[in-house]
C-alpha cells in the first residue's frame, strides 16, 4: 500500500477536495503512484490527512469518475491499471498483435458514407497523440454502477427470467421503469405502453420513417445535421426539406410546414453545432408544426449531461401530443450501450410497434435488465450528478486554457457535456485549414469541414465553427492542446 500524503493548504482558494484530487492526478501521471497500487482506505486517509471522511469519499469518487483510480469489491481502491495518458503508449497500428500475426486485408472500398461503414482504413484513435473527439471511450464513462449491476445479473441467482423471449417493444420492467423516470423528468404522465425500446437513434429513425412517412409528405431536417440521419431519410426516397441552423438552433424564418409529414429536431444539443434551441423558438416550432398537422420527432442525445439550466422538452411543452420523443443512453454510459427509447403518441403507437416487429424480434435481455435496474435503484441519477460535476470541472479547464492561449473566443454551444463549439477569430485560417494544421501538429479535431449545409444556405457560423468534445481529453493534456493550437 502506498504512503501517499497530500500537502494541504487550508488557506488556499480551492477547497481540500480539489487539492487532493489535483495532487493525486499529478502523482499518477508523473509516476509517483503506479498502476495497480492500493490506496489507503477512506477511514485511514481521513485520519492521516486530517480531513473529514466525506472529503476523502468525494475525492475518490471524482478520481474514479475521471479514470485515475478504480474501486474493487471487497478489496479497496487502487490506481487504475490504465489511467488517462497511459493509452498514449499504444501508438502503433500493430499494437496487440501476436508475433508473426499479420493484419487482415482491407475490404473493398464501400460506396456508403464512412458514417455507416468501417472500411479498416481509419486511423485508430489510440494512435492519435491528442484528441478532441466526441466519443465516450475514456474511463470516465466506464461507470462502476453499470459494471456492478451487470455483474449481479451474471451471478446464478440474478439470471431469473434471462432465458425467456422478451416482447418486441422492450422488456416490460424496462418500459415501466422508463415510464416512471420520464414522467418525473418531463413533468407529464408517460404510460409504459407508449415506450418502445430501440437499439439507438439510427434504428429509431428507421422505424419512424418506415412506419409514418407518406409518399406525398416530406421530412424537415435541421441543416446541417448528422449525416447518418440525413442519408437514412434520403434513402427512403422521401423529399427532405432542409432548414438552416444558426447560433440559436433551427431558424424557421421564411420556412413553411406545408407538405411536411415529419419535422425532426434536436433541441437540447444540436449535432454537429452543439447549439441549444431557446424556449421561444421551441414554442414557435411546436405551434407551426401543430398548425400544419406535422408530427415532430424530438431527439434527446446529450440532455442527460446538461451543465446549465434545463429547458422544457418539446414532449413536455406539447403535453405529449404530436411529439415522438427519442432518447439515447450511449453518451452517458458509453458508446457500446446502444439502448434508446421512443415515447410515441397513442395515434402513432400501433404503426411504430408493428414496424419494429418487421425489423427485429426484440433486443438482448441482459442490457435491458441492467438498464432497468440502474434506473430503478436510483444509481443512474447518482451517476449523472457525479458525472456533471466532473464535466463542469473539465469544461472550465478547457475554457480557461482557451482564454490563456487563444484569447477571447465566441462560444456557440457549451451547455451539454461532453461537447462544445466556438468560432475561429476572423484573422485565423478558415476551418478546413485550421483542422488540417491541427492534425499536422498531432491534434485530432472531429468533423468534416467546412460544414456546408445540404441546402447551400449561407450561415456565418458554418464557415468559422470548430466543434469538438472534451470527454476524451485527459485533464493534464488540455493546456498542452490549446498551447499547440495557438501556434498553428
Amino acid at each position: 500500500m502506498t504512503a501517499f500524503l497530500p500537502s494541504l493548504d487550508r488557506r488556499a482558494g480551492d477547497n481540500l477536495q480539489e487539492q487532493i484530487i489535483r495532487q493525486f492526478i499529478t502523482a499518477i501521471t508523473e509516476g509517483g503512484l503506479r498502476p495497480g497500487q492500493r490506496l489507503p482506505s477512506v477511514r485511514e486517509s481521513a485520519a492521516r490527512w486530517c480531513v473529514s471522511r466525506n472529503t476523502v469519499v468525494l475525492a475518490y469518487e471524482r478520481l474514479e469518475a475521471e479514470g485515475y483510480v478504480e474501486a474493487r469489491s471487497s478489496s479497496g481502491t487502487f490506481v487504475h491499471r490504465m489511467p488517462p495518458g497511459a493509452r498514449q503508449a499504444i501508438t502503433t497500428p500493430s499494437a496487440g498483435l501476436e508475433a508473426g500475426e499479420s493484419r487482415r486485408p482491407r475490404p473493398a472500398r464501400s460506396s456508403l458514407d464512412p458514417a455507416f461503414v468501417d472500411d479498416g482504413q481509419h486511423r485508430p484513435l489510440q494512435a492519435v497523440p491528442l484528441s478532441l473527439g466526441f466519443g465516450s471511450n475514456m474511463p470516465l464513462y466506464r461507470a462502476r454502477e453499470w459494471r456492478r449491476v451487470v455483474q449481479r445479473l451474471l451471478a446464478p441467482d440474478g439470471w431469473r427470467g434471462g432465458g425467456q423471449f422478451q416482447p418486441n417493444a422492450g422488456l416490460p420492467f424496462l418500459r415501466e421503469t422508463l415510464a416512471r423516470w420520464l414522467t418525473a423528468r418531463h413533468g407529464l404522465p408517460v404510460d409504459a405502453r407508449q415506450v418502445v425500446v430501440v437499439a439507438g437513434l439510427q434504428q429509431a429513425h428507421s422505424i419512424i420513417a418506415r412506419a409514418l412517412l407518406r409518399p406525398d409528405r416530406s421530412v424537415m431536417l435541421e441543416d446541417p445535421c448528422y449525416i447518418g440521419k440525413r442519408r437514412l431519410y434520403e434513402a427512403f426516397g422521401e423529399g427532405v426539406r432542409p432548414v438552416p441552423v444558426d447560433e440559436h438552433g433551427i431558424n424557421l424564418h421564411d420556412t413553411s410546414f406545408d407538405g411536411v409529414g415529419l419535422a425532426v429536431v434536436n433541441p437540447g444539443c444540436h449535432v454537429p453545432l452543439n447549439v441549444t434551441l431557446p424556449l421561444g423558438r421551441r414554442r414557435q416550432f411546436l405551434a407551426a408544426a401543430r398548425a400544419a398537422g406535422t408530427l415532430v420527432v424530438e431527439e434527446s442525445m446529450y440532455d442527460l449531461l446538461s451543465l446549465d439550466d434545463d429547458l422544457p422538452s418539446l414532449l413536455s411543452l406539447g403535453g405529449g401530443q404530436g411529439v415522438i420523443h427519442a432518447g439515447l443512453f450511449a453518451p452517458t454510459l458509453g458508446g457500446g450501450v446502444m439502448l434508446g427509447y421512443l415515447v410515441v403518441p397513442w395515434a402513432e403507437l400501433q404503426a411504430v410497434i408493428e414496424t419494429k416487429l418487421l425489423m427485429d424480434n426484440g433486443l438482448p435481455w441482459l442490457e435491458q435488465e441492467a438498464l432497468a435496474r440502474l434506473i430503478d435503484s436510483g444509481e443512474l441519477d447518482q451517476l449523472l450528478r457525479r458525472t456533471r460535476t466532473v464535466m463542469m470541472r473539465r469544461r472550465q479547464m478547457v475554457l480557461d486554457a482557451q482564454r490563456r492561449h487563444l484569447g477571447e473566443v465566441t462560444h456557440v454551444g457549451t451547455g451539454k457535456a461532453p461537447r462544445m463549439s466556438w468560432l475561429l477569430p476572423d484573422q485565423w485560417p478558415d476551418t478546413p485549414t485550421f483542422v488540417a494544421r491541427a492534425a499536422e501538429a498531432g491534434i485530432y479535431i472531429p468533423g468534416r469541414y467546412p460544414l456546408v449545409p445540404a441546402s447551400d444556405m449561407k450561415s456565418p457560423i458554418n464557415a468559422r465553427i470548430i466543434s469538438h468534445g472534451y470527454g476524451e481529453v485527459d485533464g493534464v493534456e488540455i493546456d498542452r492542446i490549446f498551447s499547440l493550437l495557438a501556434s498553428i
